[in-house]
């Protein structure tokens, strides 16, 4: 039986993975603000790096590594090697977009559409696709639909019953305390490039890093529970928002050195 609960956590986890992303999208293409470009290029770099990239690497190929195999029965070093390459992957990919793609848009502002579209894609991919598909599955076996009629209305409502609120709901919160993050790292790799300082690239990268690493290492080490976890990402998703917030005073003192210069 699929509590009701259980649908409520979807509806909530496909207004925030799903809907949330789209209807930023459609608010850049009509906003006034000309960030509609610095969107869709974080949207590209997030698939780029990981969709194309990094995912199908860890997933296909370094399997059949002896080293990888070895690495991956150790919880320490496994989740800082997940972390580090996802850094490295999705730092560098912000690094090329700005400084490539988006060498006339490197306002505050452009910084935040960017971030917002890499946030955006991953939430809708990782979250709010397969959330609006159990929530449409289990809207159907609900309605009466024959759950045994179709493997995909099987697979649904085998794991929609199994499914807690608590898990339910815990998709669409983590997108949303992820969000500040990725704005967080977008304008910190911004700011290296707009600076034309290359060190913070690494800061970037060792940051994410760090808060990948231990999502990965701290389940393993201390049996914490998806409760704790969303915890952990909420404290992180507190202080990227803080420094989201500061780090627009250092963007004004950029431009100010730049108009003094023209002066």
């Amino acid at each position: 039986m699929i509590e009701n609960s259980v649908m409520i956590g979807l509806i909530f986890s496909v207004l925030s993975a799903l809907v949330l992303p789209l209807g930023m999208f459609v608010y850049c293409i009509f906003s006034k603000k000309k960030i509609l470009k610095p969107f869709i290029v974080g949207v590209f770099v997030f698939f780029i790096s990981q969709m194309v990239l990094r995912i199908p690497i860890i997933s296909y190929i370094l399997p059949n590594q002896i080293w990888y195999i070895k690495l991956s029965t150790n919880p320490y070093l496994y989740g800082i090697f997940l972390g580090i390459t996802a850094g490295i992957f999705e730092e560098v990919g912000r690094y090329i977009g700005f400084k490539y793609f988006l060498k006339k848009k490197h306002r505050y502002i452009d910084g935040i559409s960017f971030g917002l579209g890499h946030w955006g894609i991953e939430a809708l991919l990782i979250v709010g696709i397969n959330a609006a598909l159990f929530l449409g599955g289990t809207i159907a076996i609900k309605s009466g639909v024959d759950y045994n009629s179709s493997d995909l209305l099987s697979i649904i409502f085998n794991q929609s019953s199994s499914m807690t609120t608590v898990n339910a709901f815990a998709m669409g919160v983590e997108r949303l305390f992820t969000m500040s993050i990725h704005v967080a790292l977008s304008m910190i790799v911004l700011y290296g490039v707009k600076s034309k300082k290359i060190k913070y690239l690494f800061i970037a990268i060792l940051i994410h890093g760090m808060i990948d690493a231990g999502v990965v290492i701290l389940p393993q080490i201390f049996n914490l529970s998806i409760v704790s976890m969303e915890i952990y990402v909420f404290i992180w998703s507190l202080v990227f928002l803080y420094l989201i917030l500061k780090i627009k005073d250092l963007y004004k003192n950029i431009d100010n050195l730049k108009y003094e210069k023209q002066i």
